[in-house]
């Protein structure tokens, strides 16, 4: 028998996705002598606060909120487009945190925004796939928890199952990032054989026969 979705669960699935749209990045939330000094790095990473596990709504660390936005622009692929950082920011949460029992702490969030820094993007295509790799990878990590919770068979064969489908769904996205960055180039290796005088050599395909010899379709 295949499972189905009802349609009411679908229904209300919707309407929560559909509560929930890009976040911006918002001026520090923290005031007085307890606001931290912004310190010049280029080669810092990306970083927000998020105060409150149980929203979406993310703060700059410092008082330097230009600063940090230019990070994350660069982060998710040196884009000029604060409204693409803000949606991707927007699907990152909601992929950690699918709905709103589920709580996102600031540190799993800046874990996964370094990640997403680490492959590097240098485009919003790169970028889109690189945030899809990393929600599929902390995905399968909660898969693999549920699995291990309760160590009865049912419990680790269908979270099991659903872990090892999401790591392959992020290595295949990570294999499409790499094939996308090559581009359609192919990679031809050329080796050097010397045969000396008197001896001799075989190019091509050599089959082997049943009592052990070879055959070659091409020889020199």
């Amino acid at each position: 028998m295949k499972s189905r979705i009802r349609g009411g669960v679908a229904a209300r699935a919707a309407v929560g996705m559909a509560k929930r749209g890009p976040v911006p990045l918002q001026a520090t939330d923290v005031v007085g002598p307890q606001l931290p000094v912004p310190i010049p790095d280029r080669n810092r990473l990306p970083r927000v606060r998020k105060p409150s596990s149980g929203h979406d709504v993310i703060f700059a660390p410092t008082s330097d909120i230009e600063a940090h936005r230019a990070e994350l622009r660069k982060a998710f692929g040196e884009t000029l487009s604060d409204q693409f950082v803000e949606t991707m920011m927007g699907k990152l949460i909601s992929g950690l945190r699918p709905n709103h029992f589920d709580v996102l702490e600031e540190a799993t969030l800046n874990a996964a925004l370094a990640v997403i820094a680490s492959f590097k993007p240098s485009s919003e295509i790169q970028a889109f796939l690189a945030t899809q790799a990393v929600v599929a990878g902390f995905s399968a990590f909660r898969m693999m928890e549920l699995s291990q919770r309760h160590l009865g068979e049912e419990n680790i064969a269908v979270y099991g199952g659903y872990a090892n489908r999401l790591l392959n769904l992020q290595n295949q996205l990570i294999e499409t990032l790499n094939r996308h960055r090559r581009g359609n180039t192919q990679t031809v290796d050329v080796r050097h054989v010397h045969i000396h005088q008197g001896d001799q050599g075989v190019v091509g395909i050599v089959n082997a026969e049943k009592d052990g010899r070879g055959t070659g379709e091409d020889e020199k």
